[in-house]
Parts: C-alpha cells; structure tokens; sequence
C-alpha cells in the first residue's frame, strides 16, 4: 500500500493507478494460495515466475500479462530507491531476473470493410460518434485530430464546389490540409455551431464537454469496437489508419497518394499500412463510398 500511496502521489492516471492496485493484489494472493508469506522476501524472481505461470494457465494473454508484470517493475525499482530503517528494501529489483513472456502480434492490423462498417455503425454518443467518424473519414492520427481548434476548419470553394478543409498540425511539426467528407463536415459544424465555438476552442470535445485527447480518443475507438463486436484484435485509433490505408489501396490508390493522404513522407513507411496490394480527395472518396453500406466491395 505504501508503493501504491507512492506512485498516487507522483500523479499516477487512475487508470494505471487500478491496473497496479490489481496486479499487487493479485499477486499477493498468489504469495497466500503457494504459503509465501507477505513479505519483502517472498519478492524473488522465483515467486513471480511462478506467478506468471499461473496467469497463463488461466488463459492470460501475453501482452495482459506483461501488463500484470510491468507493475512489479515498477514494484521492484521503488524497492530498491526507498528506505525503510535507514536502510534500502531490496538490494536488487528481482524483475531483471524475469523473463517476460513472448508477445505474438496479429498479422493482420487492420479491420476489413464488414468490421468498419460494423463500427461506423455501433450506438455512440453524439460526440464520440463525431470523433470516430473523423478519424475514419480522414485517417488523421489521433493526436492530430486530439489538439486541432474550432479555427482550423475553414469553408473552400474548390474546383468541384464547397467544400470543408480542416488544417492539422502534423507530427514533427508541419501543418496539412485535409478536405472533409460531405457528412461529416456537415455534423461537424453543426456540432461547432450548437457549442457556440470560439476560434481557440477544441475542435472535438467528450460528452462532458473536455478536449479529446490522443489517450482518450483511443480509448473510445476501443471501447466502441468492442461495443461492435469487434475482438479479433485490439482496435485502438492506430488501427484505423491502417484500415483506411488498405481500403485505399483496394480502391486502386497509387502509394504515394496513400502516404500524402496519412501526411506521411515516406512510401516505406506507408507499405506498413498497406496490407493488399488519382489525388488524395479522389482516394478519399472512393474509400467513403466503400464505407456506405449499400455500396458492395471487398471485405
């Protein structure tokens, strides 16, 4: 409890705070259920394989256990900075002695178009929907999307008519523009109109009326995917940039269109996006007619 008290008060977020309070616990009832008594000295790399093992065979998966032993990590290296007695808990952190167990990722980091429009589709909260279908529609990164302002959407006349441009700053500090599709933008500045936005105001807000941020963002991208179903892997934002690169791709999208439409310089970068092998606004809107769902397509 004392570690715990610790790492509260150097400002953990209560989500992990909650996920180290369980994992300590859960790992003090393995120490009561092997006769390990609640001690500093029970704190081997023996006790924690041992542990480990015991998540496994429980059907824990690799990164979820990694998860569990990460919080002996920190666990262990408070141990060997803190004092008790004028003298130092542990002599060593017994987790560099732990092998963690393999994590063996999905091949696949995408959804097909049947699990997109399976998402696009789930009941959301009006704002959330927003926010998820921004992502989609743009394929924008999270934290793109997270820090933009009611002032860097603007109305453009195009050569094919109004349109709806939305300026991001980019990762490593450029700024991109990015035409917004039809309905989206309409809910977006509807959305912006019904908030009574101010120009420095965010340009995406939570139910409770705070900014998105990247975190949260994603957490709603996986909350809602499991809402849909969704559980042949983890979906988190990321995974949406890859689903609409590939989807771009099937659209007959040439690579380098692809990596200016996620604001990427590199095509290399880009073909790990691409997972099947015209101008941006064009490949955008091939991949949203994809994602109507009277359109057929590839799934």
């Amino acid at each position: 409890m004392t570690y715990l008290r610790f790492i509260n008060a150097r400002g953990a977020s209560a989500r992990t705070f909650d996920v180290y309070e369980s994992a300590h616990r859960q790992y003090l009832a393995h120490l009561a259920s092997t006769g390990c008594p609640d001690d500093v000295r029970s704190f081997t790399p023996e006790t924690i394989e041992s542990w480990t093992t015991a998540l496994q065979a429980r059907g824990l998966k690799a990164s979820s256990t990694g998860t569990m032993l990460a919080a002996l990590t920190s666990l262990g290296q408070y141990g060997v900075k803190a004092k008790h007695d004028g003298r130092y808990i542990l002599a060593e952190n017994p987790m560099m002695r732990v092998h963690r167990p393999k994590r063996h990722r999905p091949r696949e980091k995408y959804l097909s178009r049947d699990e997109l429009l399976a998402f696009l589709s789930v009941k959301a909260a009006a704002p959330e929907r927003l926010a998820v279908d921004l992502l989609v529609d743009t394929a924008l990164r999270a934290s793109e999307v997270a820090n933009a302002n009611t002032e860097d959407v603007r109305p453009d006349k195009g050569p094919h008519g109004e349109r709806v441009i939305l300026s991001v700053r980019m990762k490593g500090g450029g700024h991109r523009e990015t035409t917004l599709g039809a309905e989206v933008a309409g809910r977006l500045l509807e959305s912006l109109k019904f908030r009574e936005a101010k120009p420095t105001d965010p340009l995406l807000v939570t139910v409770t009326g705070a900014r998105f941020t990247r975190t949260s963002l994603s957490d709603t991208v996986i909350r809602l995917a499991k809402r849909a179903g969704i559980t042949r892997i983890p979906v988190r934002a990321h995974v949406l940039r890859h689903s609409v690169a590939t989807l771009a791709s099937v659209a007959g999208g040439e690579l380098s269109v692809i990596a200016a439409m996620l604001n990427h310089t590199d095509t290399q970068t880009v073909q790990k996006y691409i997972h099947r092998s015209a101008g941006v606004d064009a490949v955008r809107e091939s991949v949203r007619r994809l994602l109507r769902p009277e359109e057929p397509g590839p799934s």
